[in-house]
């Protein structure tokens, strides 16, 4: 037998939630060969483990640092702020439907943008899988029940690569053997039905072999319940139009299948139950219409009422503790780590700026854009287009809860820091402020600074992952004492995943086949959480209004969670104009408050022209590298490309 040498490394640390030391530890074996390491349990487990950190979902990192461009500026959600070359270089490419060109980038194993790196992540992850699972049934000193449970976990990493790849790129090759080097390579590109009857073949296994859950030195693995969340992606992605191009029923009749079980699932076995905010009705982010004061909570930075949702994103002390609607997540139990790195470095450095990672190059304070922030509805449950009392002149009171848990907009009390920029206690987001200056949190063109600063473009920044008194100043100097949770699967996405796939299959008042929940009441569930009322009935009259709703509906619960880029593609509306566009908020002080100006500012959505992006059929479909065209001309390259 060949001998092969391994380093085995031990990281789970990086990716997987638990309080055990074994996440912490480092071990490196040299000079076994596959005989030594599969004939003792011990060696397997910290080869197995090597998988793990190929594991790169819509939230990880690669080696610490954020993805420059995540999916929250190519779905349109938001647009970054830092001002460094390589931002706007990469977006540009982007923008103008120029995949290839990021799939080819030189550097593209360990750097961003992160979809990149997930590619080739991706591969070795499943070659990892691949070699443990031909080799298990040779495993020493173990029994088989410890041979079942990483099984089980190996189907569910397996299936999770191919669907990192595959929702992006379409249909690959699905190895379940690894290729043999030492001879030609001249497999041919499958399916994408192909790739995800394999994928839903796996993630079957997976459900069957994983436990409920784990014993306390194994917590923070993949479960049954992990791998049934994804089976419900997995399939509801499967049943959109971008892949069921025949809108086949039984594609949406499955999709809400899989929901379905994981909901009765977790209600059987007191798993994932979600938050209870529904207290934030009482929410008071009004507008005294004669004095103009502002409510209570309209500018306060973390609303009481409101702290049940916040806290499953974000929360004070760096210990966690999992969120109980969330299904899987990853660890990051440091909140800062000297030399400019933050953990959790994807979402929090990426939307934080200035005001917590001075001068440090890989901060982005990606800012919401104005267009976005349109789809959260009022307090009353209607679009602010369908509700008389949305002021456009006052646009943040009397919103959706959750636009206060998510959006940060000018005026709102922020904890003060040293830093030279901000000082004054609230953000700062107005192009002409109270004392007639530009906003100390936006970029003022006539700055002489460094590019390197990061600053606000769109007037509007994301609360969602910003823990309040949080920020660094300089070297270990700064408040830390904060954590933010990285969120792969929690449990409303699997009851919007349920809504969507049985409005198609039956209709707004249908239920899935078990299923106790009809698509309406799914969605109110999760809107009574946060307070807010059920769908309005001009709302749920057909499939094709609800569907509508459905969709916004995600798009707020899930906002700023890297869900929206794959939400438009799979429903093949990124082409849509509104989807391209990009608005930045304008606000200009006008000398006090008036019934016209009743905050004393103008607001006003300007289109920016220049950052337009551009989606064409092509883009619906990621080219894969040129090099692997060139290493296996038979391995097509994407259609379109």
């Amino acid at each position: 037998m060949r001998t092969i040498k391994y380093t085995i490394i031990f990281i789970m640390a990086s990716l997987l939630i638990s309080c055990e030391d074994y996440l912490d530890k480092v071990q490196e074996t040299e000079g076994l060969d596959q005989d030594d390491i599969f004939s003792d349990i011990r060696y397997v487990k910290d080869f197995f483990d090597g998988a793990y950190t190929h594991y790169l979902s819509e939230v990880s990192s690669v080696n610490q640092s954020p993805d420059i461009l995540p999916g929250m500026t190519m779905s349109g959600e938001g647009y970054p702020g830092r001002k460094a070359s390589p931002t706007p270089e990469t977006y540009n490419f982007y923008a103008q439907g120029d995949y290839l060109s990021l799939m080819n980038r030189t550097n593209r194993a360990d750097t961003s943008p992160l979809f990149v790196s997930r590619y080739y992540s991706a591969w070795k992850g499943i070659r990892i899988v691949n070699t443990f699972l031909e080799k298990a049934d040779q495993i020493g000193n173990t029994t088989q029940e410890e041979i079942d449970n990483l099984k089980g976990q190996a189907y569910f990493l397996r299936a999770s690569f191919y669907h990192f790849i595959t929702k992006r790129h379409g249909g690959l090759v699905y190895l379940k053997q690894n290729l043999n080097i030492n001879e030609p390579v001249t497999v041919e590109r499958e399916s994408y039905a192909s790739n995800l009857a394999d994928m839903l073949e796996d993630i079957n296994l997976a459900i069957d072999l994983l436990p409920i859950e784990w014993p306390s030195e194994n917590v923070g693995r993949p479960t049954k319940g992990v791998a049934m969340a994804l089976k419900s992606r997995l399939t509801l992605f499967a049943a959109s139009p971008l892949v069921n191009q025949s809108n086949n029923t039984q594609a949406w009749s499955d999709a809400a299948t899989a929901a379905s079980d994981l909901i009765n699932f977790a209600n059987d076995n007191g798993l994932y139950a979600l938050a209870n905010a529904s207290a934030a009705n009482t929410l008071d982010v009004d507008r005294d219409a004669v004095n103009f004061s502002a409510g209570a909570d309209l500018l306060a930075p973390e609303p009481a009422v409101l702290e049940p949702y916040r806290s499953i994103f974000v929360g004070p002390g760096i210990q966690k503790t999992i969120p109980s609607e969330v299904i899987f997540m990853e660890a990051n139990q440091k909140f800062f780590t000297y030399a400019g790195i933050l953990n959790p470095t994807p979402r929090l450095s990426l939307t934080v700026g200035f005001d917590i990672v001075k001068f440090n190059q890989n901060p982005m304070n990606i800012g919401a854009l104005a267009n976005f922030i349109e789809k959260f509805e009022t307090k009353n449950g209607l679009a602010i287009e369908d509700d008389p009392s949305y002021n456009p002149q006052d646009p943040f009171v009397n919103r959706d809860p959750r636009f206060y848990n998510a959006i940060l907009f000018d005026g709102v009390k922020w904890t003060v820091t040293t830093s030279p920029k901000n000082t004054s206690g609230y953000a700062d987001l107005a192009i002409v402020n109270e004392q007639g200056k530009f906003g100390a949190d936006l970029d003022d063109p006539s700055r002489t600074t460094s590019p390197l600063i990061v600053y606000n473009l769109t007037g509007l920044r994301i609360r969602k992952w910003i823990p309040n008194g949080a920020y660094w100043i300089s070297g270990n100097n700064g408040n830390f004492s904060y954590h933010v949770n990285n969120i792969i699967f929690r449990m409303p996405e699997v009851y919007l995943n349920y809504a969507e796939a049985v409005n198609e299959a039956y209709g707004p008042n249908g239920k899935a086949s078990g299923g106790t929940l009809t698509a309406i009441e799914a969605i109110n569930l999760l809107r009574n959480r946060v307070g807010m009322p059920n769908v309005d009935a001009r709302y749920t009259g057909s499939k094709e209004a609800f569907r509508e709703r459905i969709r916004n509906e995600r798009a707020i619960e899930l906002c700023f969670e890297g869900f929206r880029y794959d939400d438009i593609r799979r429903w093949k509306i990124a082409h849509l104009e509104e989807n391209k566009k990009v608005e930045f908020l304008e606000m200009r002080w006008q000398g006090s408050e008036t019934p016209t100006y009743p905050s004393g500012f103008s607001y006003e959505n300007v289109e920016q022209t220049q950052l337009k992006k551009t989606f064409n059929d092509n883009n619906y479909w990621w080219p894969i590298p040129t090099s692997e065209i060139e290493a296996v001309p038979s391995f097509d390259q994407t259609e379109g490309w």
